[in-house]
């Protein structure tokens, strides 16, 4: 009897078309698609069930699994078009970015040899610290996972199956491994670090897991179109409100919150499993909704799209000169994607996909039509190896810092030296100035930065400790020039959800002065509970100064300001220091990141900074 041919399950095109656009939003408005990146357990899911339903099928018919056989096909799938990107990318980077060139060699053979989430552990920036530095390949960890996946995973299931076990206890155990990996999310979860969790191939394996089970149980094959009503009806609310939670996580799980970290992702992934598997039921009114022609083409092309959404992003942002995240903006970028991935599509990934062998991919290449592609590929491989053999020259070496690296490295020992003279001063000395005993020096000070006197002696009289990131380490030291009192604890690249424990340990220990001056949200976004906890530990008797955001390539920098303006109201001890409305008429005090300034930015900041503060505490 000739065995049923496996069902092709148009839906899931469309699931994958959601996945991405999750992504794609996270990616490009991160503080409207707070969690948009859970678009990449959804795909974890859809492969985990997909191989493992294939692989069950062809053990069923013959007995056995052709595992030579499934990895070619694999690679056939997945490794022109990863090449094809990279070689793309590379190319760009040696022409244009020549920063990059000193990850490119580590970033390309681990990416190659699908181990690249190992390394991103020890080495790559955070997948939620999207300023300064941005890496276009940060996203292909996910691939890597997968690529494991495909590695191992057939000789498991060749193993299991041929040991007979009830396939009902092989995803108990299945599902059981996956509550294993969850637990370890947890456990090795640390919030200034999530590299390991989120990176790694142990804790988000949970995802795929959970896929593996399900096609132990439900199996496509036996899935069929002629059900009772009840049973349609059931699967209908099931697919409603998995889909309702998956949709919920793409909007609002955030990567930065413990509470995901500590089940919440595996819960709403158990969401996602129930969703693939309502999907890939025929009689579902579910899979029918997903079955259309826009959600077919995004899905049919996911992961070249995938592949080159974040290069095209970091790209375009870093070569668009005072680049700002409107809808214009937006629509060129998605445009950019879609052109590059049809591309992709048609010309990389359905050739090796239908092409037999490299013999009839060269034939492809020598045709008329297709000299430019004949032209463009040795080209880039050409480039690839050039960039490769520049990579291996400075392999071992250390970047070389910029010159806003130096500045900053130089500001912090300053800072350092000038926080201990701040805090003796803070203990031994009361004494304060008056605009009748100014010295040369004040006069000198009121001079380079215009200020009004009053102002001036107000602020050098105050006691202040501030917190920030890179923006206040850039403007530290002449803070402290003007004000010796100053003790400043500013970090490069700090989040704003760290603040809050810093400020309790420093009020532990008796840090805090008087008044407080902030400066975050450079890095992500400020959320309002971080704000709340922060100026519940300050009090009500220390004046707080919180400087607003220019971040000119970020979607975040309105959002922190709207909040931040909207807290003003809420707290008589909060004073907003409107660095936006300044600084935004005179891009020109920027330095070429569009947010740490220039001597002119810097000069005008610190005026700021000394007038709202003078305005508030005025020498009566």
């Amino acid at each position: 009897m000739e065995s049923p041919k496996r069902r092709y399950i148009k839906g899931f095109d469309g699931l994958r078309a959601l996945a991405v656009i999750g992504v794609i939003l996270f990616h490009l408005m991160p503080t409207k698609f707070v969690g948009g990146w859970f678009g990449v357990p959804l795909f974890f899911v859809i492969s985990g069930y997909l191989i493992t339903d294939q692989l069950i099928q062809e053990f069923d018919r013959n007995h056995k699994i052709a595992i030579f056989k499934f990895y070619k096909r694999r690679l056939k799938r997945l490794y022109p078009a990863l090449v094809a990107m990279m070689l793309i990318v590379t190319a760009v980077i040696l022409l244009f970015d020549h920063q990059l060139v000193y990850n490119l060699r580590p970033t390309v053979e681990t990416n190659l040899l699908y181990v690249f989430n190992f390394w991103a552990i020890g080495h790559g920036p955070s997948y939620f610290q999207q300023f300064g530095g941005a890496s276009p390949f940060t996203h292909l960890w996910s691939l890597s996972i997968e690529g494991q996946f495909y590695f191992i995973w057939p000789l498991v299931v060749w193993a299991i199956l041929r040991l007979g076990l009830k396939r009902i206890n092989i995803a108990s155990v299945l599902i059981l491994l996956s509550l294993i990996s969850a637990i370890l999310m947890a456990v090795l979860y640390d919030p200034t670090a999530t590299n390991r969790v989120y990176y790694g191939t142990d804790t988000r394996l949970f995802a795929i897991l959970l896929g593996t089970a399900l096609a132990f149980v439900w199996p496509s094959i036996k899935l069929s179109n002629h059900v009772s009503s009840k049973v349609q009806r059931y699967l209908n609310i099931a697919g409603f409100c998995s889909f309702l939670l998956w949709g919920l996580g793409t909007l609002w799980l955030n990567g930065q919150h413990p509470a995901t970290y500590y089940g919440l992702m595996y819960l709403l992934t158990i969401a996602s499993t129930v969703l693939v598997a309502v999907t890939a039921h025929p009689a579902s009114w579910h899979a029918k909704i997903l079955d259309n022609k826009l959600l077919n083409y995004l899905g049919k092309r996911s992961y070249s799209i995938y592949l080159y959404q974040l290069p095209v992003f970091v790209f375009y942002e870093k070569f668009i000169p005072h680049y700002q995240p409107n809808v214009l903006n937006i629509l060129i970028e998605i445009a950019l994607v879609l052109l590059l991935s049809e591309l992709s599509y048609r010309y990389v990934e359905n050739l090796f996909r239908n092409g037999e062998n490299l013999r009839q991919v060269g034939h492809w290449l020598v045709q008329s039509r297709n000299r430019f592609f004949l032209i463009l590929t040795p080209a880039l491989i050409f480039l690839f190896f050039i960039g490769h053999g520049l990579a291996s020259q400075n392999a071992g070496q250390p970047q070389p810092q910029t010159e806003l690296q130096k500045k900053l490295l130089k500001n912090k020992l300053a800072v350092k030296k000038s926080n201990q003279i701040a805090q003796k001063s803070a203990k031994h000395s009361s004494k304060q100035s008056s605009n009748k005993n100014m010295s040369a020096a004040d006069k000198k000070v009121i001079a380079t930065y215009d200020l009004n006197a009053a102002q001036y002696m107000s602020f050098k009289n105050m006691s202040f400790t501030a917190i920030g990131d890179s923006v206040m380490l850039d403007s530290a030291p002449y803070l402290q020039d003007i004000n010796p009192k100053i003790v400043v604890d500013a970090k490069v690249g700090r989040q704003a959800y760290e603040a809050p424990n810093l400020v309790k340990k420093m009020a532990r220990n008796d840090e805090l002065a008087p008044n407080i001056l902030v400066g975050l949200g450079t890095n992500g976004e400020i959320r309002r509970q971080d704000l709340d906890r922060m100026m519940k530990t300050f009090g009500t008797k220390r004046q707080v100064y919180w400087i607003n955001n220019l971040v000119q390539s970020k979607p975040w920098q309105k959002d922190n300001n709207d909040m931040l303006a909207k807290a003003n109201n809420d707290y008589k001890n909060l004073h907003i220091i409107d660095w936006y409305r300044l600084a935004k008429k005179h891009l020109d005090w920027f330095a070429d990141d569009g947010v740490h300034q220039g001597p002119l930015g810097t000069r005008n900041y610190v005026r700021l900074i000394v007038e709202k503060t003078g305005d508030v505490n005025k020498i009566k």
